[in-house]
């Protein structure tokens, strides 16, 4: 509870923050505008009633493996869920590397691996953060955004060879999200008070860059994931919608809102198959995995 606690005073403080910002300047000053609409997207309920949903992880069939306030669930392509885990200590990011499901439990700073054909868990690692993801190279990149207690510890990476962290490999401010840019060569992360955008290039970390903000005066960005065409799809917590960002041009719209919003907004989001095609799968602090179906004319496949 403790946990859930920081990260509400958090987002309440974004909204705060962007309230008084928008009350102290006039029209001239303004400047924050509304995002076009990315065409019509269908918006479909896969599943509901689940624990706060904070993360999710395509398993390559169709179906997807969520993680709640205590648990792991699996959620297959015909919408069945099943809980994998219980009990876990609010578990968070989560990778899937062939049968190897790597996952971080939050409240005690820890990363599992789990044998998706066993369900059997190795012996953890310390490795505290939020949002996971893991490099070509095998090593794993986590974010720290400063709610879940302590300062913002930026992006640290857990070396697998070694089982050794580097702590703020990349020292961004209140990332959240995290996912690969389709070249292998950076990392998009977010910043949840801002509303920005940051690429950071796996080769040179300090070399970090803000490429684009979402114009919203609360968005509350929470997790991000990327297409094979270089955009990006951004996760609005409290403002209650997924936006496409280019990062070249800093240009945005909006696929989707009203998708809850305050504290039951959309978590996460990642690119999933659809039959024989490809859509957007957004989980929220409601308990819903919703599918984001695109228009006719959109180019969504993820990055390999």
């Amino acid at each position: 509870m403790g946990l859930s606690r920081n990260r509400t005073r958090a987002l309440l403080i974004v909204a705060a923050i962007a309230a008084g910002t928008a009350a102290a300047a006039t029209p001239a000053e303004a400047t924050w505008t509304t995002a076009p609409m990315c065409g019509d997207w269908q918006v479909e309920t896969v599943a509901q009633g689940l624990e706060q949903l904070e993360n999710l992880e395509t398993d390559d069939n169709g179906g997807f493996y969520l993680s709640g306030e205590s648990k792991i669930y699996h959620v297959d392509a015909e919408g069945q869920v099943r809980t994998v885990l219980d009990g876990m200590a609010a578990p968070g990011g989560l990778q899937l590397d062939g049968s190897r499901l790597s996952f971080l439990t939050r409240q005690d700073g820890k990363l599992w691996q789990l044998d998706t054909t066993t369900d059997q868990l190795s012996a953890p690692a310390d490795f505290a953060g939020n949002g996971l993801l893991r490099l070509p190279d095998g090593d794993l990149l986590t974010t720290w955004v400063g709610t879940e207690g302590g300062p913002s510890k930026g992006v640290s990476r857990y070396q697998h060879d070694s089982r050794t962290v580097v702590p703020n490999w990349a020292a961004v401010p209140r990332s959240e999200g995290l996912a690969l840019s389709p070249d292998h060569r950076a990392v998009y992360t977010d910043d949840l008070f801002t509303g920005q955008i940051i690429r950071v290039p796996v080769d040179t970390p300090d070399a970090w860059a803000v490429v684009a903000t979402v114009p919203s005066p609360v968005p509350g960005l929470d997790d991000l994931t990327v297409s094979r065409d270089g955009m990006l799809y951004v996760a609005a917590h409290l403002e209650g919608a997924i936006y496409r960002v280019d990062p070249e041009t800093g240009k945005s719209c909006v696929v989707a809102s009203g998708l809850s919003g305050g504290w039951t907004g959309p978590s996460s989001v990642r690119i999933g198959r659809d039959g024989d095609g490809w859509a957007l799968y957004v989980t929220g602090f409601d308990g819903t995995l919703r599918r984001l179906v695109p228009p006719a004319g959109v180019e969504l496949a993820p990055v390999r």
